[in-house]
């Protein structure tokens, strides 16, 4: 496992008050790996540890001017903790350490399947639908892009704010109070807005170099998936095209070689296959499908219209928490329990 955060800090369990927060018997060691958070008290040497999939979401929050990190996992349990700034110090404290343990608690949490190409402190606005004329709030947190989503995690509440590369619908320059910011309008006609900022004598100010690369890599994530969007349809065509010559020749078809040209694994085409058979009156006769010639057409427009996109993938995607494989079409991930997006 891959030490990503290190430090001797404070942690307890439940809803907490200040005092068993900050207490000798709450100091020990605060680990982060890729796959798991671990707390080992100094005390009484007690190891909890949970896992990173189990994370359901969590926050900054002072208490009496004391920035710590509370979380919840996924059965509904509150934790607390933050790192120090000297190890034999409850009450000396780390904003800086509990910002560093927060953003890589985002990274590792957030991560999905996809490694992260920009990542900076910033801030965002749901400035509404195209034509309302609201006054957003500018939250302050952490802005990062991967080849799927945009990803904004408020320092402040226990939500993430996301959207799907795809969804993009347009993506423009604009002002703020803060500065310039990055416009996003997505499909829905919604409109956000995406400020990069720096620390500057410890207050929040613009920074525009990076707000202008998160323009620039934004475009360029849109155009990447856009051009794969193409060519994965454009191979589920191929695909489809394929069959349908089988079928326009024979209406017996062997199970392995419909396999082979749908391009699909095996097990996700067994499954399939009997849906199929099912769903337009095939039938399968050991090693062969026999075709129902009343309903190919009904099959291959299937095909076309939805199923078709699911072939490359064996009709199952990556869970954005657990990345375990998943059905498409699922709300909430049987394996770690989160309301799963696939938009």
């Amino acid at each position: 496992m891959v030490i990503l955060f290190e430090s001797f800090g404070n942690f307890t369990t439940g809803q907490t008050s200040y005092l068993a927060l900050v207490s000798k018997k709450s100091r020990g060691t605060i680990t982060l790996t890729d796959k798991e958070f671990s707390f080992k008290s100094e005390k009484d040497n007690i190891l909890f540890q949970l896992r990173i999939h189990d994370i359901e979401n969590f926050s900054v929050r002072n208490r009496l001017k004391l920035p710590t990190i509370e979380l919840i996992s996924v059965q509904g349990i509150v934790y607390t903790f933050y790192p120090h700034r000297r190890e034999n110090s409850s009450l000396s404290t780390s904003k800086k350490s509990t910002e560093e343990l927060f953003r890589q608690l985002t990274r590792i949490t957030y991560k999905k399947e996809s490694p992260i190409l920009f990542e900076t402190k910033g801030g965002f606005m749901d400035d509404g639908s195209i034509g309302e004329n609201s006054a957003p709030e500018t939250l302050k947190g952490i802005i990062f892009l991967n080849e799927n989503y945009l990803f904004f995690k408020p320092f402040n509440e226990k939500t993430m704010y996301q959207i799907a590369i795809l969804n993009i619908l347009s993506i423009m320059k604009g002002d703020t109070d803060l500065g310039p910011s990055v416009k996003i309008q997505t499909n829905q006609n919604k409109i956000y807005s995406y400020i990069a900022l720096k620390k500057q004598l410890g207050l929040y100010v613009k920074d525009k170099s990076k707000t202008e690369k998160l323009f620039e890599i934004i475009n360029q994530a849109k155009i990447y998936k856009t051009s794969e969007q193409i060519r994965l349809e454009k191979e589920d065509k191929e695909r489809i095209e394929r069959v349908k010559s089988m079928m326009e020749v024979s209406n017996r078809l062997r199970l392995d070689m419909m396999r082979i040209a749908l391009d699909m694994d095996e097990k996700a085409f067994t499954e399939k296959v009997f849906q199929w058979a099912k769903r337009f009156k095939f039938l399968i006769d050991g090693d062969y499908l026999i075709v129902n010639q009343d309903t190919v057409e009904d099959f291959l427009n299937d095909l076309s219209t939805g199923a078709s996109v699911l072939l490359h993938r064996g009709l199952k995607v990556s869970c954005q928490f657990c990345e375990k494989k998943i059905d498409r079409n699922a709300k909430i991930c049987p394996y770690c329990g989160k309301e799963v997006s696939n938009s």
